[in-house]
């Protein structure tokens, strides 16, 4: 069945001619030198929304988690249970597990979670992010319903042997440590990094649960420690091949600390280890370009819990064995053909499943082709097989772009089918796990307006979004009855639609550089399901703001002093499905003033000072759970060239 599948996709993809090759030549500027060379890659999802976080921001996010910039970077939606405590993301009013997450290209979702956490990825480990809106972005494969997030180390070229060392101190005795060492010979490229933070983490917050009288008080139990390495080889021939190795450690302990509405003493801790590698070998020959990659991920979670005399201890194991192999054809001029093929085992060892030991295989073939119509007008398709133990799925993505005027105006346009299959919690969870779930299938399509142009001294850059997502069999765990006991089921229906809206404006005048950003998100996700009583129906889900915003503003003289200042605002979020209860929304203000001593070019000092939450505002991001009031952070970077 799934060979009669491959076959007619094939079929439907050779005779579709909805499809973008790029121009033959490109030019990439590393570090100062340019090379100009055959177009490598196919230029994917042409009509898809996308967001790349910019380098200032990731440079200066160093010492923060993925969670923390993708909040002040996007318009994606952050849950966070406090600094340094779990922290998922979500797209376009859905789940933080219909998210996908991918490093360097692979998909790390956890098989029993589904969900990702995005505080245990220190922004130091990596150097590209880029985030793709919807479930139009099928290149990891299925799952992103909502959309998927793409973070990426890169090879950068060190003209001399190059060590950084990074230092910072923070409120609630933060500290940080990391530092890198690189080097370069010929075509070959080492970098090696280390990271350490840990903090008491007893940050003061204002009580208005305990008593009628609010008061200031500091949290407990929340302390935590994080460490981390990742080495990387990178190596390239003149004929053009070139070898990856990439290996990442990341160990993360904290304290988990009780709700305040909790008025009982328990202790809780978690400690996470994740070991995750990759080699990958990139081959081109004439118009053919082939590309293999194996990948290792061995995660571990322990859990303890002491109530009273009570304790509870449970351990999570989780290893995937993933090969992927791509090919790609850029022979045609205005066509580009690929194909991908990727297998995947997943075995988890639980505490909480009843078979302790639970495996999992798939294998998914990709087949997708851009068509560049004229140099105003381009089309893309993806057509997906899955076989998932046995079962066969198929999935797909169409989109458009067409430049109207130019760089001043361009529409772009997508439509896509996805599903996502439920996670081995979902399914083998004790007590609560529910085998008879269903996937969750998808349809979603949006529409775009578009520009980048260029007036005077200014670089702008706007979008606007509108999208619509109809997701079936949506999964969410609800309460047995009147007992403590919760358990997945499929919801029939969820609509969600909304508008996002984008825009960045650069200015440049002497040796002033100015950079606006801005970033809104409308989000009306409603549960449209029979299985729900009356009063939650067309109301919105839980936990998923009907608005978000932030803007930055970045100012930097002669590429030594720089000011950053940015405001984020979240939108009311229900706790209810009959949004009855809920949590309050909010504004964070942050700045930030550094200062970069260049010297005679073999040693950089950089220094930076950072305030948080700037106007002391209480808040929460999870009911009952309070984020930290103003905190102060101080920077200190060398570099020995």
């Amino acid at each position: 069945m799934y060979c009669k599948f491959l076959g007619i996709s094939i079929f439907t993809l050779l005779c579709c001619a909805s499809l973008v090759a790029q121009e033959t030549e490109r030019e990439i500027d590393i570090e100062g030198v340019s090379i100009v060379g055959k177009q490598e890659e196919i230029r994917k999802e042409v009509g898809v929304r996308t967001t790349v976080i910019a380098s200032s921001d990731i440079e200066r996010n160093a010492t923060k988690s993925l969670a923390e910039l993708l909040l002040e970077s996007s318009p994606i939606q952050i849950k966070s249970m406090g600094q340094g405590a779990l922290s998922t993301a979500s797209f376009r009013g859905t789940a933080s597990s219909h998210t996908q997450v991918l490093w360097n290209g692979i998909s790390i979702n956890s098989p029993q979670l589904g969900s990702f956490d995005f505080s245990q990825v220190p922004i130091y480990f990596t150097d590209n992010v880029m985030l793709y809106h919807g479930s139009g972005a099928q290149n990891g494969g299925s799952g992103a319903l909502g959309g998927s997030v793409n973070f990426m180390t890169s090879d950068r070229v060190a003209k001399a042997p190059q060590i950084t060392f990074l230092s910072e101190y923070a409120s609630n005795e933060t500290f940080t440590e990391a530092a890198t060492f690189r080097i370069s010979s010929g075509g070959f490229t080492s970098s090696t990094r280390g990271y350490y933070q840990q903090s008491d983490n007893d940050y003061r917050y204002l009580n208005n649960v305990l008593s009628k009288d609010e008061f200031y008080e500091r949290r407990k139990d929340a302390d935590y420690k994080q460490a981390g390495v990742m080495q990387e080889f990178y190596y390239s021939t003149k004929a053009g091949d070139k070898l990856t190795a990439i290996g990442w450690w990341q160990y993360d302990d904290r304290s988990l600390p009780q709700s305040t509405i909790v008025n009982v003493t328990a202790s809780e801790q978690s400690s996470s280890q994740n070991l995750r590698t990759m080699l990958s070998y990139i081959g081109i020959r004439g118009d053919h370009k082939f590309k293999a990659t194996t990948s290792f991920l061995s995660g571990r979670l322990d859990y303890d819990k002491v109530f009273g005399n009570s304790t509870l201890e449970t351990q999570n194991i989780n290893r995937s064995l993933i090969a992927r192999g791509d090919y790609n054809f850029l022979g045609f001029e205005k066509f580009a053909l690929g194909a991908n093929v990727n297998y995947r085992f997943d075995k988890v060892l639980s505490d909480n499943f009843e078979q302790g030991e639970i495996s999992r295989n798939s294998i998914t073939t990709q087949l997708y082709s851009t068509y560049k119509a004229t140099q105003r007008l381009h089309f893309d398709a993806q057509l997906t097989g899955e076989c998932v133990d046995g079962e066969t799925f198929g999935i797909y993505s169409i989109s458009g772009r067409y430049r109207v005027l130019g760089d001043y105006l361009s529409v772009k346009a997508s439509n896509s089918y996805n599903h996502k299959i439920p996670t081995l919690n979902d399914l083998y969870w004790m007590p609560g796990g529910n085998p008879d779930l269903q996937p969750e299938t998808g349809f979603s399509w949006d529409a775009s307006l578009s520009s980048e142009p260029t007036i005077g001294a200014f670089k702008f850059k706007a979008e606007a979004t509108y999208y619509h997502m109809n997701i079936d069999n949506w999964i969410m765990w609800i309460p047995e009855g009147n007992s403590f006991v919760w358990s997945p089921v499929n919801f029939d229906n969820v609509i969600s639609q909304g508008v996002e809206l984008m825009l960045n404006v650069d200015y440049q005048v002497g040796k002033s550089a100015h950079h606006l950003s801005a970033n809104y998100g409308y989000a009306h996700s409603v549960n449209n399901s029979d299985r729900v009583d009356d009063d939650a129906m067309g109301k919105q889900l839980p936990y998923i703001p009907r608005n978000r915003w932030n803007v930055g503003y970045n100012f930097e003289y002669d590429k030594k002093l720089w000011f950053h200042y940015n405001a984020s605002f979240t939108d009311v979020r229900y706790i209810s499905s009959d949004e009855e209860y809920q949590t309050n929304g909010y504004t964070i203000h942050n700045a930030e003033v550094g200062y970069r001593f260049k010297g005679d070019g073999r040693v950089g000092v950089n220094l930076s000072l950072r305030v948080e939450n700037l106007f002391d505002v209480y808040y929460e991001s999870t009911i009952y759970y309070p984020m930290p009031l103003r905190m102060f952070w101080a920077r200190a970077q060398f570099t020995f060239n």
